[in-house]
């Protein structure tokens, strides 16, 4: 299985209107934010405004979760509202004019509409189910490698995205440290759901 591993220092870094985004993965490859001409985009930002609001992305789904503090998240368009605590998953439509009230770094999940997207929070070791397109992110805002766990034959360091796409049989997640909260992200083809 070939792994693809994205540590943030070498990930695509840029400014929003609340703060920096840094882009991990984008599909396709030559697609780009800016146009909306993307399938997939996986990114963590920083929100440094105690209040901001995020871009409107019609077509696209999006989940969400603040990495550090919390995040308050309502919605022009519908009486929804999501108080977010670190790894707390939120799932809404980009088209919805998003207002957020707190300060965080963050984990963003977009993908266009027909796809289907699943967020999970692993703390413990698992065989994860093929898909078309599978993330896991390591939580640990520090980029030092983790003692003893690895993902197959890759060993794990912190705030680094690991991307593969379907194989013929799960792939193994071996964690090692006690405490260690991993985020696993699938897309498929699909409506977009949350487990």
């Amino acid at each position: 299985m070939e792994i693809t591993v994205i540590p943030r220092q070498r990930a695509f870094s840029s400014t929003w209107s609340g703060g920096t985004t840094t882009e991990f993965f984008i599909s396709p490859h030559q697609s780009s934010y800016q146009k909306r001409d993307f399938d997939i985009r996986i990114s963590s930002a920083t929100v440094d405004l105690n209040e901001s609001e995020f871009t409107v992305l019609s077509g696209y789904d999006r989940i969400i979760t603040p990495l550090t503090n919390q995040l308050y998240l309502s919605f022009q368009e519908t009486a929804d509202t999501y108080h977010l605590q670190p790894l707390d998953l939120a799932f809404f439509d980009g088209a919805h004019h998003t207002h957020c009230v707190g300060r965080a770094t963050d984990f963003n999940v977009m993908v266009r509409k027909g796809l289907k997207a699943t967020a999970d929070v692993l703390t413990t070791s698992a065989y994860l189910k093929p898909a078309a397109h599978s993330f896991i992110y390591v939580l640990s805002l520090q980029p030092s490698p983790l003692r003893g766990s690895y993902l197959e034959h890759e060993r794990l360091q912190g705030d680094t995205l690991y991307h593969f796409t379907r194989q013929s049989s799960p792939a193994y997640l071996h964690l090692e440290e006690s405490g260690l909260r991993i985020l696993y992200v699938t897309v498929d083809n699909g409506s977009v759901s949350l487990r």
